[in-house]
This record gives C-alpha cells, structure tokens and sequence, in this order.
C-alpha cells in the first residue's frame, strides 16, 4: 500500500544521469590530459562522480520513500552550479595557481552536486509530507463523522474535528477529557473498552452509547474505538435516524405480523361463515350472485396472509446470524415433496447430479420458487423440473408456464422498484434477498431461475 507521505516516481533516474555525465567528464578529461598518472589525484577526481552516479542509483533502484526524481536532480544542478560559481571566483581571484582549472571544476561541481542531492532528498521529502499531512488534516476536519484521538496517559483530546464536537469550534474540546464530554452513563461502557483495548484483548471497539450534542441534549452515538501507539482513534457517529428506522421498521412488522394477520383471519373465517350459510339455503340465483364476491374476498385475504407470513419468514430469516448448514440435494427434495402435496395437479420432477453443504436458510428462497413456479404454470398439465447440478454447483428452476416477466426479472437483479415498475409481491424479493444473505447469486437463464448458493 503507498505510504502518504510518499510522492510519485517520476523521473528518478535523473540524478544518476548527472552523476553519469559528471563521471563521463572526468574520464575525458583524462584522456585530454596526461595528469592520469597521478593516482591521488585521479582518486580525487573519479570518487566524487561516482558517489554521485552510486547516489543516483540508489535513489533510483533502491529507495522506497523518496522525493521526485527530477526535484531532487534540480537541487544536485543547483548545488553543483553553487560550487561553480564559487570556482569561478576563485580563478579570477587567482586561488589555483598553476593546479588544472579542469580537473578542480569536475572534482568540486561533483561534490556540490553530491551535496545537493543529499540536502534536496531530504528537503523535498519534508515538503512533501507537510502538504501531505495538510491534505491529511483537511480531510479529517472535513469528514461528515466525528473523529478524535485520545492520549493514552492521561485520556484527553489530542485532536477533534468539527463533527466531532457536533459542528462547533473543536478546539475547545482539546485537552479536555473525554469523560467530560460523555453523559455519565456511557462513561461505563466507554472506560471497560478501553480496559479491553489496553489489556490487548482486542485492537478495536464499536458499539453504541449515548453522547451530548452541542445543545445539551442526548442521542445515540454509533462509537468506534481503535488501538495506535500512544493513544486511541476515536470514530462516531449520529445514529438517531438509523435508530428512529429501525424502530418503524420494528412496530410495521409487528403490525405485518400481528394486526393485519389477525383481522384476515376474522374476514376468513366470516366469509366462510357466510359461505356455509349460503350453501344451506335453497335460493340458488342468490348462490349464484354471492359466490363470485365471496371468492374474491377469500383469495384476496388468503394472498394478503401469505405476503404477510412470507415476510415475517424473510425477517426472521434474515435476523438469524448462526444459521446452520444443511445438504442442498436434501433441501430441495424436501421441498419439491411438500409443493406436490400443495399443488396435487402440477408435476414436480427433481433431478440430483450433485450435493454440497449450504446455509440452511436457502430453503426459504428454494420453497418460494417451487412454489411460485407451481401457482404460475398453465392449467393444463403444469410441470415444474428443479435440477441441482455442480461445477458451480446451482439450483435451476424450470417451469412451461409463460415466462418470466421484465419486472419480476428486474427483482432478481436487485434493481430498485420505481411507481411504475415494480413486482407484483414480495415472492420474489424474497429469493433475492435470502440467496444474497446466505453468499450465493440468483439469475435469470433462458427462461430459467438459476441460484448459485454459497457452499459451507
């Protein structure tokens, strides 16, 4: 993973260029001159160059956590141009005396070159983890969560963004303590997870506890707490919505699976009354006129039940999180026998080519598309095939009624439903939404239901 307080790799071969080209002087300076027969002073010459070239490469090949090569080139040329324009100087000033001009020229501009790569690596590199750790820090003062660190020592705030401090100034909260911001109820939960994450039990904490707004007031707050060196991050969160959702959501099902389950089975069971009562009476125009009506108010509340008993499945289903295995050619056998005794007229034909272990809970999703491939299929000789078959293990669902409508395929592809598109139930989402719990895939082949589930 790059580290954030490293730059890109561009041009990184640049500073081994200039040491090449410096020691690519020195050699032509000695084949111009015939000075090379002083070995001290041929060492003088090429070692400079060198620990440029030998610099360069390291810079190049080897360094993990450098400047940008070319920066770091334009500080070696600039050290290099420094010593120059002071070699310069001194030749008008007559420092050298009789010594090669050349050869001091190379030897000195090698080693302001050696130095200035040196000083520019470091220069360039601080630089950049300055802008770094400004991009860092506007980041996390930006962040739509709170986020703090705490001092391990003395447990106060090092740091706090603006979310963090319910989007007032956040430094007024620096060097407090975090039990001054917390109501004392969550003061409890708060210091045993830190005990947890001091003791190594654990490296990170979540949960929820209740925190103070900038009003005063108090909500839930999603509260993550994670280990580093010296101290604690601190990431949170308002969850008053999530919390108010999921408290519909619980009194809506509570309502699905109660209330409206209840008052279908009173219109039920009066509608069968009435039913049994027409039946006893010899006016058969009245039969006649009332049947059709009761039907109707039978199947509607009988359809109406069934959504409700589905979804109170695929809730409890879904809310379990240590669901067991079970073998997948079992699981639809199972089914396919109770479909049969559902539907006497249909023909259920299983074919088994291959087994394996899956999250139990698929039985839900196999038991809907039996089902739903059951109540779909023609009137005349209705036929239903399930096959289990391996490489990669799949379930596929085939049925010679009409098809699968566009809308109930957008379903099984998880799309989301529009007002004017959208199933016609919940059947459906229920194969998604279960096979998608359980790890697997559902779609939609030729025709066919296909559901790849994950193996145990």
């Amino acid at each position: 993973m790059p580290r954030i307080d490293a730059p890109p790799r561009q041009r990184q071969w640049a500073v081994a260029a200039l040491g090449a080209v410096l020691a690519a002087a020195s050699v032509a300076h000695f084949l111009l001159h015939d000075d090379y027969e002083h070995p001290v002073r041929v060492a003088a010459m090429i070692i400079p160059t060198l620990g440029v070239f030998g610099y360069g490469l390291w810079f190049w090949l080897l360094a993990s956590s450098v400047p940008r090569g070319d920066a770091v080139a334009v500080w070696a040329v600039g050290g290099a141009g420094l010593v120059l324009a002071l070699d310069l100087w001194a030749v008008l000033a007559g420092a050298y005396g009789a010594i090669t001009v050349q050869h001091v020229v190379i030897q000195h501009a090698s080693f302001g070159a050696l130095g200035g790569a040196v000083a520019g690596t470091y220069a360039e590199r601080d630089r950049w983890r300055g802008r770094s750790r400004a991009r860092l820090m506007a980041a996390l003062d930006s962040a739509m969560d709170g986020i703090a660190m705490i001092d391990d020592a003395e447990q106060t705030v090092q740091y706090a963004n603006a979310s963090f401090t319910g989007g007032t100034d956040a430094e007024r909260v620096r060097g407090q303590s975090w039990q001054s911001l917390y109501p004392s109820e969550s003061h409890g939960p708060i210091a045993d997870a830190l005990v947890a994450l001091d003791d190594g039990d654990q490296q990170q904490w979540q949960g929820i506890v209740t925190a103070c707004g900038a009003d005063g007031t108090t909500y839930p707050q999603e509260l993550t707490m994670t280990a580093v060196a010296d101290g604690y991050v601190w990431v949170c969160r308002d969850v008053t919505d999530r919390r108010d959702h999921s408290q519909r959501l619980r009194v809506l099902r509570r309502v699905l699976r109660h209330d409206t389950r209840n008052a279908l089975n009173v219109v039920l069971g009066r509608a069968d009354r009435i039913e049994s009562r027409l039946g006893d009476e010899d006016d058969a125009a009245g039969q006649a006129t009332h049947e059709p009506d009761l039907a109707a108010i039978q199947d509607a509340a009988t359809g109406l039940l069934e959504t409700s008993e589905k979804s109170r499945a695929l809730a409890d289903a879904l809310a379990r999180g240590d669901a067991g295995t079970e073998s997948v050619a079992d699981i639809v056998r199972t089914e396919a026998t109770a479909v049969r005794d559902a539907h006497a007229e249909t023909a259920v034909v299983v074919t088994v080519e291959a087994d394996a272990a899956v999250d139990e809970r698929l039985r839900l999703g196999i038991r809907e598309l039996l089902s739903n491939a059951a109540e779909h299929a023609p009137t005349d000789a209705p036929r239903v095939e399930v096959s289990v078959t391996g490489n990669p293990l799949a379930v596929r669902v085939h049925d010679n009624g009409p098809g699968i409508p566009e809308a109930e395929q957008r379903v099984l592809s998880g799309q989301a439903e529009t007002p004017l598109k959208h199933s016609s139930g919940v059947g459906l989402w229920v194969v998604y939404w279960i096979v998608r719990q359980t790890g697997g895939t559902v779609s939609v082949d030729d025709g066919d239901i296909v559901i790849t589930p994950a193996t145990q």
